[in-house]
């Protein structure tokens, strides 16, 4: 059994709180369309830390990522695929 470092969590914590400041001054500050952009884009940061960091995913075998990530890639695919019916045709 390898034995790792706990992370960091109050860092961890503090990172967090920082990114939910960016997007509630996002949300007051920018346009619409760029805010809702850099909204989404600091919630893809703070999952990304949240899963690394709290679930420890960190240290896990790059085939659990290929596990996780592969059905993403397929969501995301369709979901653009059929973008265009719910746009043009809704």
């Amino acid at each position: 059994m390898v034995h790792h470092n706990r992370p960091n969590y109050f860092l961890v914590w503090v990172c967090l709180v920082i990114l939910v400041i960016v997007s509630i001054a996002a949300s007051l500050l920018l346009p619409k369309s760029a805010a809702l952009f850099l909204i989404f884009s600091v919630a893809a940061v703070k999952a990304v830390l949240v899963a690394l960091n709290y679930m420890h995913l960190k240290y896990e075998r790059p085939l659990f990522y290929a596990v996780a990530i592969i059905p993403l890639l397929i969501v995301a695919v369709l979901l653009f695929a059929l973008f265009p019916d719910f746009v043009f045709h809704g």
